[in-house]
């Protein structure tokens, strides 16, 4: 018969293998990690984009394309773009998207996505820009098959067409002259 005192050993010693399983299984887990959010990213564009077209209806494309390092308005004027705009751009490769849906059987129209009236491309993959959701204050976004419903900043950008990429003079601050 054991001891009060070899049930004890025995009990924490059980617990101590459990403990060391329980570890030995955390750290050899090689699970890789899950995409916590889905994006408008599409590999089709690639690990470098060098061509973006933004399409508004009744307007020429604008077309950047960027070289050495430099983003350049090409079409419908050639000039080098502002590269704090180009960069806000491509956030909305980076975006949330809250909800994804096939647009099998949708009615698109109802979702302003029937025609292209302003869309972006990124070496070629297009982003159709759809209405806003009035509920939400998302906006639906077509790409591919697939609509998705998505907080974006850049459809401002996109309307004002090619003038949104020109560099602006950074203004001069001058001091406040105090009045004596």
């Amino acid at each position: 018969m054991a001891t009060p005192n070899q049930k004890k050993l025995l009990m924490n010693l059980a617990l101590l293998a459990v403990v060391v399983s329980l570890l030995l299984l955390v750290l050899n887990h090689d699970e890789a990690p899950k995409d916590l959010h889905e994006t408008l990213y599409d590999e089709s564009i690639g690990d470098e984009a060098k061509e973006i077209v933004i399409h508004r209806e009744g307007e020429d494309d604008v077309v950047l394309q960027q070289s050495n390092n430099r983003w350049k308005v090409v079409k419908p004027s050639e000039f080098v773009a502002d590269k704090d705009k180009v960069q806000h751009l491509f956030t909305l490769l980076s975006e949330n998207a809250d909800s994804r849906y096939d647009i099998a059987g949708k009615d698109l129209a109802r979702y302003g996505l029937d025609k292209d009236r302003l869309s972006v491309s990124f070496n070629g993959v297009k982003m159709i820009f759809g209405q806003l959701n009035e509920v939400t204050r998302k906006r639906y976004i077509r790409k591919g098959d697939k609509m998705y419903l998505v907080d974006e900043t850049v459809s401002g950008l996109l309307e004002m067409g090619e003038d949104a990429f020109r560099i602006r003079p950074k203004p001069v601050l001058r001091p406040v002259e105090t009045p004596k």
